[in-house]
């Protein structure tokens, strides 16, 4: 890492640099992880969602991850397809209902075990009060920032982009 740091010079400096690497080494570590079981990152936010979400549609699945109409669409088709999620009909007869089946319940809990295992295994390094700290100053950090902004339309708030 010094190295990369050097190469960069002073921009290694900052935070959000920093901030940036992290999640780039973390994301192709979560990819990865998430392989094992056909489920990209992604997708895995989507179907955690639906898990705590039963019968929310697809508008507002892709409103909280902050994805286009058809990026929701390939997402719900592919958890779909690995039958992890039903569709039902929805409160009106354009919308549908998202449920997870038994065996997306079974999915979502090996994604959370992962995502559990990738946190411990990103942020292994660091001792529990130090992630107790590093968390607080992030969320911090995040709310500061939402008090002073403008609130951006739901479309632009996303949980995770990366969803196919």
């Amino acid at each position: 890492m010094q190295r990369e740091d050097a190469e960069v010079g002073e921009i290694a400096r900052r935070i959000g640099y920093q901030l940036r690497r992290v999640d780039m080494l973390s994301m192709e570590l979560l990819h990865e992880m998430m392989s094992d079981v056909g489920v990209p990152p992604g997708r895995a936010t989507a179907l955690v969602y639906i898990h705590l979400h039963p019968g929310c549609d697809q508008a507002e699945l892709g409103r909280v991850l902050g994805i286009n109409r058809a990026s929701t669409m390939a997402a719900v088709n592919g958890l779909v397809a690995l039958g992890a999620v039903e569709r039902r009909p929805g409160r009106d007869r354009r919308s549908n209902a998202l449920h997870l089946t038994a065996q997306g319940q079974a999915l979502r809990d090996e994604v959370t075990r992962i995502m559990a295992e990738h946190e411990t295994s990103i942020f292994g390094s660091l001792s529990d009060a130090e992630r107790t700290d590093l968390f607080r100053l992030l969320l911090k950090v995040r709310d500061s920032h939402t008090a002073i902004v403008p609130q951006a339309p739901s479309t632009r708030r996303a949980i995770l982009r990366r969803i196919k």
